[in-house]
């Protein structure tokens, strides 16, 4: 099948079995019609349509390498560091268009992640979770299909591992292992988009120990399947989206588009074994997340970079309209503003550049720099929020909203005092401007995920200091300041220095399966014969 037009994705979502999904305590009848939903639908819609726009393609679209045909790239594993730079460049642009995620990036990072790790399992244990995958990739590109892949579990208690927490629901798990499948349960969070995806990528939250192989899984699930509920998040401005009518313009919104997360919880969701891509191998949950977070938090520059460009755009058009442009604090700002975008982006294109070709042919970003890209995504955008609200002053929290400006008896009181002065602009045009920065700071999920998206400033400071070698930096040292005295050895220092790009191994400290005793060999291709998932 062809790449999906918007109106034929909009369709596609709007046949789906119905979905047990609530907002606000109520029971959300159609998805697509819901209000607070609205600027998220329009997001994904206008990413299915730039995809089939000739201007977008080249950005948007590759080659398969199962089928020949023109796919998304949201659908396809990243097979070259330029591809890998073609998606840091797409995420920058889209989020220079719509301001918020995709809904699409996080489906393609599972696939980035389970690739290499189901070829690894399939090379050291004698499975065929890489076969089960490459079927279920293909699925998704011939039907065009949204993806989004859920990590976050609750947790319950963070000083208990998974298999020791009082509800075993906190961490996603198996309830039965079946001869045609397995049944799982328990909660994922922050999930964004998922509403409107036709499939439900899961994987682990941490890297686990043998006592947590239950919570070792990793499927794919249609996002309608039996079993499911989803609750809605809250964000600021959930309530203001029932405002708008045929007589506004919904200004107060601050762009058409946004996104949305939601709790899920699975309730014993079957799924078979087709749709199984890790069930108990423990060992290889760490390696499967270096695998997806590498590509994961490389995306985060280009849409970190993306949305903080809008944001400077924004912010500089209302120094424009108020006259402040010329002013020497106002320059050094925007300016730091845009140098915030350009240092997220070129982050994330080095990662890509530095990365190397896993044997499964998927191209890993280098996880060292990808980490350090989502650690400087969790700080630098906030800089760029405080100047923001600084040029915009306290209009931007407190603006009349555009219900007042349009009142017959008030509105024209309201928007002489809302002019901005230049015959350029009028007080919509301020408001607008206004209401944009509004959504970027404060009343939409941008600054949230900028944070927490792809991994908090923790995990990304852990993640960067594990792929650091630090005996290679000390053994530099040790030559240069004379410490080191074997001239073999300090060649083979110096001749690795600057060599070193792409090197990184995302299974550092993990075990492999020659480090697990042969009876826990035994066990694992026991357990794999009785849900029918591989090979004795």
């Amino acid at each position: 099948m062809a790449l999906k037009t918007k109106e034929q994705y909009q369709e596609s979502i709007r046949n789906r079995k119905p979905m047990d999904v609530w907002f606000l305590g109520e029971k959300v009848d159609d998805v697509t019609t819901f209000p607070p939903l609205a600027a998220s639908f329009a997001a994904i819609s206008k990413v299915y349509e730039l995809t089939g726009d000739p201007g977008w393609k080249d950005m948007l679209t590759t080659t398969s390498h199962l089928t020949g045909e023109t796919v998304s790239i949201y659908n396809a594993p990243l097979q070259s560091a330029e591809q890998a730079n073609n998606k840091t460049r797409a995420a920058r642009a889209l989020a220079e268009v719509i301001g918020c995620c995709t809904h699409r990036c996080t489906g393609s990072e599972g696939f980035a992640g389970l690739g290499p790790c189901t070829y690894d399992m399939d090379h050291d244990l004698g499975t065929n979770y890489f076969e089960r995958f490459t079927k279920f990739m293909e699925y998704v590109q011939s039907n065009d299909y949204s993806c989004t892949v859920t990590v976050t579990d609750v947790k319950g208690l963070r000083t208990l591992p998974p298999n020791k927490q009082p509800d075993r629901d906190m961490y996603v798990h198996i309830d039965e292992y079946r001869k045609d499948g397995i049944v799982i349960s328990g909660y994922k969070a922050n999930q964004t988009g998922i509403l409107f995806a036709h499939e439900v990528i899961i994987v682990p939250t941490t890297a686990m120990k043998p006592e947590d192989k239950d919570f070792a899984v990793a499927c794919a699930i249609p996002a309608d399947a039996p079993g499911i509920t989803y609750v809605l998040g809250r964000t600021p401005q959930d309530k203001r989206f029932f405002e708008v009518n045929e007589d506004i313009e919904g200004i107060d919104l601050g762009k058409m588009y946004a996104d949305h997360q939601a709790l899920a919880y699975f309730d014993h969701v079957f799924v078979p074994n087709e749709r199984v891509f890790l069930c108990g191998e423990t060992e290889y949950v760490g390696r499967l997340l270096n695998y997806f977070t590498a590509v994961h938090r490389l995306t985060a520059g280009g849409c970190k970079a993306g949305g903080c460009s809008a944001l400077a755009g924004a912010t500089s058009l209302i120094s424009d309209m108020i006259g402040v442009n010329k002013a020497g604090h106002i320059k050094e700002k925007l300016s730091e503003m845009a140098m915030t975008a350009e240092t997220c982006y070129g982050l994330s294109l080095a990662a890509g550049t530095e990365g190397f070709k896993h044997p499964s042919g998927f191209w890993i970003p280098n996880p060292l720099l990808a980490h350090t890209t989502k650690f400087t995504c969790t700080s630098a955008p906030f800089n760029a929020v405080r100047t923001a609200r600084e040029i915009i002053a306290g209009t931007g929290e407190t603006a009349c909203s555009e219900l007042d400006m349009r009142n017959p008896t008030i509105g024209k009181m309201v928007q002489k005092a809302f002019n901005p002065g230049n015959p350029a602009y009028d007080a919509f045009d301020r408001l607008r401007a206004t209401r944009f920065v509004e959504h970027m700071v404060r009343g939409s999920n941008w600054t949230a995920m900028a944070l927490h998206g792809g991994g908090n400033s923790e995990a990304a400071r852990m993640m960067a200091g594990r792929f650091t070698d630090w005996k290679h930096l000390q053994d530099m040292v040790k030559v240069a300041t004379g410490i080191e005295k074997d001239p073999i050895f300090c060649k083979d220092v110096l001749d690795s220095i600057g060599r070193r790009a792409g090197r990184i191994d995302t299974t550092l400290d993990l075990p492999t399966m020659s480090d697990v005793p042969v009876e826990s060999k035994k066990v694992v291709f026991e357990k794999r014969e009785l849900v029918g998932s591989g090979k004795k």
